[in-house]
């Protein structure tokens, strides 16, 4: 398996004003790749639209750091417009630039959303193939392995579809961050408390906030990217992982040890010989003064270098 990480993870970077170039020679010198995924949206000023400049940097940064392009990250807003949802025809306009950008930079994979309607999985389908790209769809957090969405991709037979696998789907407690963040915001002590004696029940922890826009926000936001499955329960998926991410939220990576070495032995075990990329989400909970991204990320690929322990 290639390890590497994604610029999502060093999202603190862009914050103050790194240049793409900039980012991808820390990754470089901090020993985090070669397996690079990139958000584009992120990454790139009128994306998918890149001036040439920015196209040949990327390429100039790849051959000269010694990266490896593993996965783009795409995006369609199906609610762009206020008060309704893209049609399937808007929504596949959307899309289709961002896969031929993808193949035009050298990217293998496409990491798009999980839940396209089937007709447009069919055509997204269809411009993968033309392009010559995978187009993967993330599972992750609360995704159950027998969820429609899942079973329509792999009713789809295509060596041009998969699935991107996020180890969030087995997270043996909530990110400390998160209480961290709820603390910044205001919400008291036990209210706190009350967020983590609910655990993984929404319902219940979302009462314990109601009220409060922000913290409502982060608790649905986490929470939701929380999964209770084991490796086990995804067998019949595993063979359609065509990427993955290794998802941590906290500086301490105590808690994930044991479920990320057995999402690494699992894969391991189906065969898998794709990318897997740390992804650091506690920059969304945390300061900057908290964690160095960059640091963080190279003690977690120092995790998952280490022998797999069975699932």
């Amino acid at each position: 398996m290639d390890l590497g990480t994604t610029t999502f993870s060093l999202t603190p970077l862009w914050r103050f004003g790194s240049s793409p170039v900039e980012v991808f020679e820390q990754i470089a010198r901090a020993g985090c790749g070669p397996a690079i995924e990139v958000i584009g949206h992120q990454t790139w000023r009128g994306f998918p639209g890149l001036d040439p400049a920015d196209e040949r940097d990327w390429h100039e940064a790849v051959d000269r750091l010694g990266l490896r392009p593993a996965a783009l990250g795409v995006y369609t807003d199906l609610y762009r417009h206020p008060g309704r949802a893209l049609t399937e025809d808007e929504a596949y306009d959307e899309l289709l630039p961002q896969l031929e950008t993808a193949a035009r930079l050298g990217f293998p994979v496409v990491r798009a959303t999980l839940g396209m309607t089937p007709g447009l999985l069919r055509r997204a389908v269809a411009a993968a193939e033309k392009h010559d790209v995978v187009l993967t769809l993330e599972i992750q957090g609360t995704t159950a392995p027998d969820a429609p969405a899942v079973l329509d991709v792999l009713r789809t037979e295509s060596a041009h579809l998969g699935f991107t696998l996020d180890f969030s789907l087995s997270t043996p407690e909530l990110p400390a961050s998160l209480g961290t963040a709820l603390l910044r915001l205001g919400l008291p002590g036990d209210a706190v408390d009350a967020v983590y004696r609910a655990r993984f029940r929404m319902g219940e922890a979302l009462g314990i906030v109601a009220g409060d826009p922000m913290a409502t926000m982060l608790v649905a936001g986490v929470l939701g990217r929380c999964g209770r499955t084991r490796p086990g329960d995804w067998a019949h998926v595993l063979p359609a992982v065509r990427h993955a991410h290794a998802k941590f939220w906290d500086p301490d990576l105590s808690s994930i040890e044991e479920p990320h070495r057995a999402w690494m032995s699992a894969l391991a075990a189906a065969g898998y010989d794709g990318a897997v990329v740390s992804e650091w989400g506690g920059h969304e909970l945390l300061d900057r003064a908290d964690a160095d991204p960059v640091e963080l990320t190279r003690a977690h690929l120092g995790l998952l270098r280490e022998p797999a322990v069975t699932a």
